[in-house]
C-alpha cells in the first residue's frame, strides 16, 4: 500500500496504522526482555478490562491475578478456551463496555465447524495492519509498488459451475479509487482454471507486480500454468503464501517458477498477523508487541490477542497446529519463531497400524518417488472415512498412465489396508477458499 493509501485508510476507518507501524519499526530492533516487558504491560491491562467488563472471563480473572506484577507467568495458570466455548458464550465474551458499532465485524472462515462472528476493535485492527505491512519490509516491498493478490470471491461463489466457467478479465477488486492509489490488482481465486489463468497472466505481464501474494494454492496453480506453457515477463520481487500449509516441496516449486523468495505468514481470525518470515527463511517471527503464542505439549497452537479488548480471546486453541522454536535468528530479530505450521488439529489421517500423520508425510513421499515439482501432479487431496482407509485424489492436467498409477500405489498400500486413487481435473477448494490437503471424515 502507498502511504497516501494507509493515510486514506486511516482517515476512513479511524485507525491508526501509521503510528503503530513506527512503533513497529523501532520494536523489532528490541531484545527478548524488552518485547516481553511490554507484553507483559499490554496483558496486564487486558486481564483487568476483561475481569471487570466481559462477562465470559468475570469468575476466571481476580483482581489480584490482574495485578500481579509478572502478568506473562500467571498467565499460564488461566484455562485455555476453544472454539465450542467462545460458540457457547455468545454475547457474554462482548466487551459490556465498549460501543461494538465501531468495531469491524468478520467471521472465521468455518473450516472446523460453524463460522463465528468476530468483533475487531480499533487497536486491533490497527496492530495487525500495521505487523502486516512490516512484513512487506522485511520481503523488500516499498510503498506504491505494484502488487498483485490471488483471492476467493464471495460474490462467485453461488454455485461451482459458475466458478467454474468464469472468463477472464472477472477481476475482483477493492474500489476503484482504493486500487489506483496503492497500485493493486486482485484476481478470483475461485476462477483458476486454464481458460481464466490465461487472461490473468496476460494482465500480470503488463501490469509487473512486484509481490504477488494470496492462497497458497491459487500461487501453485499460477505457478504450475507459467511452467507448463513457458511464459516469461512476471518477474516479482517476493511471493506470499497463506492459508494453507506450505510444504518444503511447493516452495521450491514456486520459487523455481518465479525465481523469487517466498515468504509465509499466520494468522488466524480470532487473531490476525500472529507470525511471518523473514528475509532468512528459517520460520516466522511471531509478532509480541500484538499477540503471545504458546505451544502445548501435542504441538497445539494457543493464541492470546493482546489489542481486541472489545471481544477478547485469551489462551484460546484455535485448532492449528506448529512448533515454535526459541532459537536465535540470524535476522536480528529477537521474537521466538514458528519453524513448522503442520495444518489443522483435525487434519491427520490414522494409518493401518495405528499412527497419526498430517499432509507433509505424504508430501514427501510424493518428492520421493518424483511426483512433487513435475507436470504429473499439481496437487492431491487425501480422504478417510475409515482408519486405514484412505481415498488419494490426484489433480492432474493430463491423466496417469498405468505405470505411474502403480507406483502410486506402490508407495501408499505399506500403510494402508485399502488405497483408491482418483484422477481429477481441478479440485475445489474448502470453506472460505482455503485448500484442504487432508479430509477426515472418520
Amino acid at each position: 500500500m502507498t502511504n497516501n493509501g494507509l493515510k486514506l485508510y486511516d482517515l476512513l476507518k479511524g485507525t491508526h496504522v501509521r503510528q503503530t507501524k513506527d512503533l513497529l519499526n523501532e520494536s523489532q530492533h528490541w531484545d527478548l526482555e524488552q518485547l516481553k516487558r511490554y507484553q507483559n504491560e499490554k496483558l496486564k491491562g487486558l486481564l483487568r478490562e476483561v475481569s471487570a467488563n466481559v462477562p465470559f472471563y468475570n469468575h476466571l480473572y481476580s483482581s489480584q491475578a490482574v495485578e500481579e506484577i509478572d502478568c506473562l507467568r500467571k498467565l499460564w495458570d488461566f484455562p485455555v478456551i476453544d472454539r465450542k466455548m467462545t460458540m457457547i458464550a455468545k454475547e457474554g465474551l462482548l466487551n459490556k463496555n465498549i460501543n461494538l458499532k465501531k468495531c469491524k465485524v468478520g467471521r472465521t472462515g468455518g473450516t472446523t465447524g460453524p463460522p463465528l462472528r468476530i468483533y475487531r476493535d480499533t487497536e486491533t485492527r490497527s496492530f495487525a495492519l500495521a505487523a502486516y505491512y512490516r512484513f512487506y519490509d522485511w520481503m523488500g516491498i516499498e510503498p506504491g509498488m505494484p502488487e498483485a493478490e490471488l483471492w476467493g470471491a464471495t460474490e462467485f461463489r453461488n454455485s461451482k459451475s459458475e466458478i467454474r466457467n468464469q472468463k477472464f478479465p472477472h477481476i475482483v477488486s477493492r474500489t476503484a479509487i482504493i486500487n489506483q492509489i496503492n497500485n493493486f490488482r486482485s484476481y478470483n481465486a475461485f476462477s483458476f482454471n486454464d481458460e481464466y489463468l490465461e487472461g490473468v497472466v496476460k494482465n500480470l505481464q503488463r501490469f509487473q507486480p512486484k509481490l504477488i501474494r494470496g492462497y497458497l494454492s491459487a500461487i501453485l496453480l499460477l505457478a504450475d500454468y507459467i511452467k507448463r506453457n513457458n511464459i516469461k515477463g512476471i518477474n516479482p520481487i517476493a511471493i506470499s503464501s497463506t492459508s494453507e500449509t506450505l510444504f518444503p516441496e511447493y516452495r521450491q516449486m514456486i520459487e523455481g517458477v518465479f525465481q523469487a523468495p517466498l515468504f509465509n505468514q499466520y494468522g488466524c481470525g480470532e487473531c490476525n498477523s500472529i507470525a511471518f518470515e523473514c528475509s532468512a527463511h528459517k520460520g516466522m517471527h511471531i509478532t509480541m508487541e500484538h499477540c503471545i503464542l504458546e505451544q502445548n505439549s501435542e504441538n497445539n497452537l494457543i493464541v492470546t490477542n493482546l489489542d481486541n479488548h472489545s471481544q477478547p480471546f485469551i489462551r484460546y486453541k484455535n485448532g492449528d497446529m506448529g512448533v515454535i522454536s526459541q532459537e536465535p535468528c540470524k535476522c536480528g530479530n529477537e521474537s521466538p519463531r514458528l519453524t513448522e505450521l503442520q495444518g489443522r488439529a483435525n487434519e491427520n489421517i490414522i494409518l493401518k497400524d495405528g499412527a497419526s500423520v498430517n499432509g507433509i508425510f505424504f508430501a514427501n513421499l510424493l518428492d520421493e518417488i518424483g511426483f512433487i515439482n513435475n507436470n504429473k501432479l499439481l496437487r492431491f487431496q487425501i480422504v478417510q472415512d475409515k482408519v486405514g482407509e484412505i481415498e488419494f485424489k490426484a489433480e492432474v492436467k493430463k491423466e496417469l498412465d498405468s505405470a505411474d498409477l502403480r507406483k502410486l500405489k506402490d508407495m501408499l498400500m505399506p500403510f494402508f489396508n485399502k488405497v483408491n486413487i482418483t484422477q481429477h481435473p481441478f479440485l475445489n477448494a474448502g470453506p472460505g477458499g482455503k485448500f484442504k490437503y487432508i479430509v477426515s471424515t472418520r
